[in-house]
């Protein structure tokens, strides 16, 4: 009968996200991982052969946790694609609060060294295309140019993430509607798709 796996790879990579977030990238060396975690380094070396393949495995799985919902809210590419997408950010964000601080905090590249495991390179690759592929097809769909997807659902609703987070720990719903109504008048949808309006007659 096999044995449990002690220290799984997913207990390392919450220690690195701790130390990065309190410590820097910096902070986030194998032996202080073995420090927080009790392993040994035998067995942080074996799954994670270069200290860069240590970190850049905890900001891709944060990273793919994220992606996993984003890219549903952006499908189907329809004219209410960017408010989910944009109204998703932020609700992602206030239920995994360690994994978007290190997202909001770091991008990848300030976190490495040097090159990373082919691996982990293509799966940060394959990452980028799926985003990039989802939002230009959401622009394709409803005639928005790409640079105002963009905009939209990634700038602006990063930016009110951020500030929530370093002001009150976690978006609010006020930031969430707050979001949402100016996504809708950044893309707004087709005039069909608008609400009515009940003109009054003058008097």
């Amino acid at each position: 009968m096999p044995q449990p796996v002690k220290h799984s790879a997913d207990v390392m990579l919450d220690a690195v996200r701790t130390l990065v977030l309190s410590g820097g990238p910096a902070a986030a060396s194998a032996r202080a991982v073995c420090l927080a975690t009790g392993a040994s380094s035998g067995s942080v070396y074996h799954r994670f052969p270069r200290r860069d393949d240590l970190v850049a495995a905890a900001w891709l799985r944060a990273q793919d946790r994220f992606l996993r919902v984003y890219l549903a809210a952006l499908a189907p590419a329809d004219a209410q694609a960017g408010v989910r997408a944009a109204v998703a950010v932020l609700t992602w964000c206030r239920s995994q609060p360690e994994d978007a601080a290190l997202l909001l905090r770091h991008a990848l590249r300030d976190l490495l060294r040097g090159d990373t495991s082919p691996e982990l390179a293509r799966q940060a690759q394959t990452h980028h295309r799926a985003l990039g592929d989802a939002l230009t097809a959401v622009a394709h769909a409803t005639g928005h140019r790409l640079a105002d997807v963009v905009l939209a659902v990634v700038d602006l609703p990063y930016a009110v993430a951020r500030r929530a987070m370093r002001d009150n720990g976690t978006p609010g719903e006020d930031d969430i509607e707050a979001v949402r109504r100016a996504v809708a008048l950044l893309l707004p949808g087709p005039p069909d798709s608008a609400p009515s309006q009940t003109v009054r007659p003058r008097d």
